[in-house]
């Protein structure tokens, strides 16, 4: 293994000082008491101001602006984030083995953590596990310290997210906490995840997942889901391209293909909200908008003329879900305040309502589909072996 020299600088967002000129200041840990939101953004920050503009973003869509706010600079010299990245998926059987990158990814790397991400750990995570003695905290107190720290990561931060309840998991082990706490107080730790690079269905964190599958480094994550919603929209462009071809057998196997805002659900601690597009086709083709499926402001923006309503809908739920998990990390400085299920909160009824319709009607006629497929398979390879 190549020496790592990764590093990471932790930082805070304050009012513009002499002392901190970017209203961005410099801080060795986050205080294990405090409620605040730690925001890890994608690779490309590799400076205090773009750090900090990454917190004002999340500041801005925070209805209490006294709410502290964290956020990193990565120095990623010697790493190469995208082999990081697949080592990960890797980990988990999520790589996509037709990426370029996944060649040069060996077995240790899979399981192997980057400096850059031990240290902020060491920053964050660790001490809400632990007394002023370096002895474990109490699960009660561990608990109420976990909820109080929000994770708010677009694109690579779901990475080093997915990285750091990987050490989480281990220094628990040390610790000493019994199996069966551990998994509690991962389920203490909230997220929000913006564009996610990182695996489905695997966490035991309590995650929250916005996401659009026109978004090629989300699609890179590769599940059977995302693998079949692929081709269903290649079929959907090839269906477009040819409105004229009226060949049965064109039509069978190229089928239109549409999905609203929707949910889905792989773990009861793990929930995503997706749409088929933030915008229409026009302007992701357009290349003064290049890579906008994939932008943070895609999604924080309030207010986005060019945005489609599905567009809309997972933006107002991402700013809904920020808000909801900053306001119960604000409750457990008194005390410990679980988070209380989702989908038992009015606030969110409506759209929780409309994803799971838009779902069921997804999902029903692709089951349809694919079952339809399959039975022409299945007849194929029927037919096939009689002729033999």
């Amino acid at each position: 293994m190549e020496q790592d020299c990764s590093h990471i600088t932790l930082g805070k967002r304050i009012k513009k000082c002499k002392q901190a000129p970017l209203g961005w200041q410099k801080m060795d840990i986050i205080p294990p008491d405090e409620a605040c939101i730690l925001a890890l953004p994608g690779s490309n920050t590799d400076n205090s101001k773009k750090a900090n503009g990454f917190a004002k973003m999340i500041q801005d869509i925070l209805k209490d602006k006294k709410m502290p706010i964290y956020s990193v600079e990565y120095d990623l010299t010697g790493r190469k984030f995208r082999i990081d990245r697949e080592a990960v998926l890797a980990r988990h059987g999520q790589e996509n083995p037709s990426l370029p990158f996944i060649r040069y990814v060996k077995e240790e790397d899979k399981t192997y953590v980057p400096q850059y991400i031990k240290e902020l750990y060491a920053k964050t995570i660790a001490p809400r596990l632990r007394d002023e003695k370096g002895n474990r905290s109490s699960i009660e107190t561990a608990s109420r310290r976990l909820n109080m720290l929000v994770f708010a990561t677009h694109c690579q931060g779901s990475t080093v997210l997915t990285q750091l309840e990987y050490l989480m998991a281990q220094d628990m082990e040390k610790l000493g906490y019994p199996p069966k706490v551990q998994d509690y107080l991962l389920s203490q730790v909230h997220s929000v995840n913006v564009a996610p690079v990182s695996p489905y269905g695997k966490t035991k964190t309590s995650a929250f997942k916005f996401l659009s599958l026109s978004d090629d480094r989300v699609t890179s994550v590769l599940t059977r889901k995302i693998d079949y919603i692929l081709r269903r929209k290649k079929e959907h462009e090839n269906f477009l391209s040819n409105l004229n071809n009226k060949d049965p057998e064109f039509r069978k196997y190229n089928k239109p293909f549409m999905m609203h805002f929707s949910l889905f659900q792989p773990t009861k601690n793990e929930i995503i909200f997706a749409v088929n597009n933030m915008y229409g086709t026009e302007i992701q083709k357009d290349k003064d908008f290049d890579g906008i499926e994939h932008a943070f402001s895609s999604y924080s923006d309030k207010e986005d003329a060019d945005r489609t309503k599905d567009g809309d809908q997972l933006s107002e739920m991402f700013h809904l879900t920020l808000n909801w998990l900053a306001e119960n990390a604000k409750k457990n400085l008194k005390e410990l305040t679980e988070l209380p299920s989702i989908f038992k909160v009015p606030a969110f009824s409506k759209y929780i309502a409309r994803a799971n319709q838009n779902r069921y009607d997804f999902t029903s006629k692709e089951v349809k589909i694919n079952k339809e497929r399959r039975a022409e398979r299945t007849l194929f390879t029927k037919s096939a072996k009689i002729s033999r």
